[in-house]
């Protein structure tokens, strides 16, 4: 006779995980069911589990020190203009060849970029990840001891390669570990770690330089980055991207240690329902009909976006050096002169900030409002930043807007990076991120070749036309795209 009562036998099909327990992932092919059903047939999806786990400790802790790679990367590309004065007395340089510096920082990131986005479907999002903050670390320190600007030059294309992998990875593997309803706050987190990183460098440039030199800055400006390389190498694998190579039990113990650590009692019936891809990584994938519109958009808006956040970093120690709008003339730029103003600096470090101040403002814009509606608020008023400062209307309207643009341009970088993550599907979301990044670079290498020509030898406004036509494209880019994914799981 079966004395078992029916709530005991319903209380055994309907468990409560608790933070000792963990959700049993099985290895399903196919695609996602309905959720209709018995309770044991029930499918849930790992995006799902992250939301029933919702926002933690664990998240809490892990996801600010993937966010500071960002740190790392914005330390070595804000440094580099503002070692221009050092570089020329050491080595007697021109100012065109200097600003080639920051041509092969950009130079350098579309191997990283695609290199980076290639492996990580293939073999994780971690390895990559770890890789690119390694390479970092050791062509920053090895910079230092350059005898020459050819060696220089090498150590800042192995830097660049590093930054191209990071910008893509770090991104990714912030989108995969968040709860979906927490995922732009995540890249929000790494944008403003970029912005530290900005200032860190401007900071130690402004104590150190004029009285120790360009290496000493260098190695300090890389201190940081050895605690943040070791710190990165205890971060776990996305769960999304084990789930799509069939390694449950690593995912297992992922969401387990989720669960724990967020002392998370949650509900979950069923089984996991993922596809098991074994065609990762194929660049052929992401022109697919049904991404090929979002690509190119994507691109596109990247590449203007990323010619004009350069642009605004290459150029504003010039502009605060030769008294704003009066850019200065090569001819002004003596080798005699080796200490950097200290108020180029000051007001370099004031017009970061703006990014500090705007990307929280815009996150929260984007929560409300949507991807979409926020991108194409952030290109009007980058544009209309932009059309400004064509004409030079006095020192402080120019900073005032200098300061606009900066932070708008940051923000709407911000949403594009949010955004891109979640238009590709799992299997291929690395190398999706990172060819579309690649064209983020691409603006940057067009900018390191842009500003000395046109904003030293034919006048800053010129320099702001060729950006407002780029503020004008970018709007236009976003414009065209439809596909709101705001809260939404990722595919």
């Amino acid at each position: 006779m079966d004395i078992t009562s029916t709530s005991d036998r319903q209380m055994d099909e309907k468990r409560v995980l608790t933070k000792a327990d963990y959700i049993p992932l099985k290895e399903v092919t196919g695609r996602v069911e309905s959720q209709s059903g018995s309770l044991d047939e029930r499918k849930y999806t790992v995006d799902e589990a992250l939301r029933e786990i919702g926002l933690g400790v664990y998240h809490l802790k892990w996801i600010p020190v993937i966010a500071m790679s960002g740190f790392t990367q914005s330390s070595m590309i804000a440094l580099a203009p503002l070692l221009i004065t050092s570089l020329q007395c050491q080595w007697d340089l021109n100012i065109p060849i200097q600003i080639l510096l920051l041509f092969v920082i950009f130079f350098g990131s579309f191997p990283g970029d695609v290199l980076s986005g290639v492996l990580s479907d293939k073999y994780g999002r971690k390895l990559p990840l770890i890789v690119g903050q390694l390479l970092l670390l050791i062509f920053t320190v090895l910079s230092t001891v350059s005898f020459n600007y050819v060696f220089f030059s090498v150590c800042y294309f192995f830097i660049g390669v590093a930054i191209g992998m990071l910008m893509c990875l770090s991104v990714v593997l912030l989108s995969e570990l968040s709860p979906p309803n927490f995922r732009s706050y995540s890249v929000t987190l790494f944008l403003l770690s970029w912005v530290l990183g900005a200032l860190y460098s401007c900071a130690v440039t402004y104590g150190l330089l004029n009285k120790h030199g360009w290496e000493i800055v260098t190695f300090v400006v890389a201190i940081p980055h050895i605690l943040i390389t070791i710190v990165i190498l205890l971060v776990d694998e996305s769960p999304k991207y084990l789930a799509i190579t069939g390694q449950i039990a690593g995912a297992e113990q992922v969401l387990n240690r989720m669960a724990v650590q967020n002392n998370s009692d949650f509900e979950i019936v069923g089984k996991l329902c993922m596809r098991i891809e074994n065609n990762r990584g194929s660049l052929g994938d992401v022109i697919a009909p049904e991404y090929r519109k979002e690509f190119a958009l994507l691109s596109l808006s990247l590449g203007f976006v990323g010619l004009i956040v350069s642009s605004s970093y290459a150029m504003t120690p010039y502009v605060m050096k030769s008294n704003h709008c009066n850019y200065f003339n090569s001819t002004d730029f003596s080798a005699e002169e080796c200490k950097i103003p200290e108020a180029m600096l000051k007001e370099t470090a004031i017009i970061t900030t703006s990014e500090i101040v705007m990307l929280p403002i815009f996150a929260f814009v984007n929560e409300l409002f949507g991807r979409l509606k926020t991108l194409r608020l952030l290109s009007s008023l980058l544009l209309l930043s932009s059309f400004l400062l064509v004409f030079c209307l006095g020192s402080a309207v120019f900073v005032s807007c200098l300061y606009v643009q900066r932070g708008a341009a940051q923000s709407l970088l911000l949403i594009l990076l949010i955004y891109t993550p979640e238009c590709f599907p799992t299997h291929i979301r690395g190398v999706g991120c990172g060819l579309t990044m690649l064209f983020l670079f691409l603006g940057g290498l067009i900018s390191s070749t842009m500003v000395y020509p046109v904003g030293v030898q034919h006048g800053f406004s010129h320099l702001e036309i060729a950006l407002t036509l780029a503020a004008f494209c970018t709007l236009v880019s976003v414009s065209f795209l439809t596909n709101e994914t705001r809260g939404t799981d990722l595919p």
